[in-house]
């Protein structure tokens, strides 16, 4: 409860602001239009509350009346351009506004100035999110424009709506791009246009991401990535993702492995015993397991095998997911790598291995067809030999918080 006590009554005219002041900031100067009583235009007082031991000098009080964004914080976010920043910056300053130079969630900035691409890193975490436009017609019409309230709940639901919209947009532009497997360099078929767009929704999606990162100690958030992924399915790299199966909670993958032969080998040559119980031991994986979030970063490396042997190193290739990558994204990203040809720098390491697989990279290689082609038509799967089992993605050794994980396969 407020105390009564720190405040004293004063008549109207003791605290240096006359009747007919206070009349013209509230829009009326004629008498008969006054919002006082009738009374309070002659010697009578009307009567105020103030709070003692404060004196206002008449410029202090015309600045705390005429500022608009007097008492009020603002942060102007810094992808606006910056002839409009200055005018913002100019336009509230003269209103009485303070400015708060760095953003962070649960920062004492009252309000956000931002445009529309820029809003998503602000909403749920922003109670007043307001454009250039707002701030100029404020400071320029003496009163604060209307704005429109939403729960925090509400905004955050919004922003992932955004994103959602954006991410289909970045996919079906990137589906446009059609690049040659042999090609040695990257060629883009798409036009001027569509290749600003590209850029553009990548910028977007970047800043979107650095906004949910941002902390009040201004650094960003890594999360503990997992050890392994996809320990439990059971695939074989040269088939299509839609073969791929899990194992049953009765067996691990590891004993599998050991104790029971694979669909594709069979060592007593008609494949019917091996088949009848690899099939007990294995489901195929549901709709919901096929599209279930197993990796939460943004971004994927694999480290792929190359040849039969492991003679040469692993070959590394980095996806990028906007919302992570599901169960069937990085088992198509696996299938897709091994149906690609070589590259030239893999075909001219891999002709010096040692391999009954590398005997025919050396045949084609040599051969005649390179000069009607031009290229080494040489597919990835087809040199790992029989060394296509899959195993798992592990992760790493060296950091808990790696988004490098390393393909195993076995023969």
């Amino acid at each position: 409860r407020l105390s009564e006590s720190i405040y004293s009554v004063k008549s109207f005219g003791e605290n240096g602001m006359p009747s007919n002041e206070l009349n013209r900031l509230i829009g009326s100067t004629a008498t008969e239009s006054s919002c006082l009583p009738a009374a309070n235009h002659g010697t009578k007082h009307f009567d105020t509350i103030e709070e003692p031991h404060v004196q206002f000098t008449g410029r202090e009080s015309d600045r705390s009346y005429d500022s608009t964004l007097s008492g009020h914080s603002v942060y102007v976010d810094p992808d606006l351009s910056a002839e409009l920043r200055n005018q913002v910056i100019e336009a509230a300053g003269r209103e009485g506004a303070t400015f708060v130079n760095q953003w962070f969630v649960g920062c004492h900035a009252s309000h956000v100035v931002c445009e529309g691409s820029s809003a998503g890193r602000y909403l749920g975490h922003c109670s007043n999110l307001v454009t250039p436009l707002w701030v100029l017609k404020t400071a320029e019409k003496k009163y604060l424009q209307r704005l429109v309230h939403m729960s925090a709940d509400l905004a955050r639901q919004v922003n992932l709506m955004l994103e959602d919209f954006q991410s289909t947009t970045v996919e079906e532009v990137t589906k446009k791009r059609n690049i040659p497997e042999h090609a040695s360099g990257f060629k883009s078929t798409v036009s001027y246009e569509e290749r600003r767009q590209i850029v553009n929704l990548a910028k977007l999606g970047v800043r979107n991401r650095r906004g949910r990162r941002m902390q009040t100690c201004q650094t960003p958030m890594r999360p503990i990535t997992p050890s392994s992924l996809l320990d439990s399915i059971c695939w074989s790299i040269s088939e299509p993702t839609c073969t791929a199966a899990i194992y049953t909670d009765s067996f691990s993958g590891e004993d599998v492995g050991e104790h029971h032969p694979p669909e594709y080998f069979d060592a007593k040559g008609d494949g019917k015993d091996s088949e009848s119980s690899f099939a007990n031991l294995t489901r195929p994986l549901t709709e919901s397991e096929k599209s279930e979030v197993i990796f939460r970063n943004n971004f994927l490396t694999i480290l792929f095998p190359v040849d039969r042997f492991a003679e040469m190193g692993p070959s590394s290739r980095t996806f990028f997911g906007v919302n992570g990558f599901t169960c069937l994204q990085v088992l198509d990203h696996i299938y897709a790598f091994y149906q690609e040809n070589m590259l030239d720098h893999e075909i001219e390491a891999g002709i010096h291995t040692d391999s009954r697989h590398a005997d025919r990279l050396r045949s084609v290689y040599s051969g005649k067809e390179i000069g009607e082609h031009g290229y080494v038509a040489f597919k990835r799967i087809d040199f790992l030999g029989s060394r296509k089992s899959f195993e798992m993605l592990k992760r790493v050794s060296g950091d808990n918080n790696s988004n490098v994980y390393e393909l195993l396969i076995r023969a």
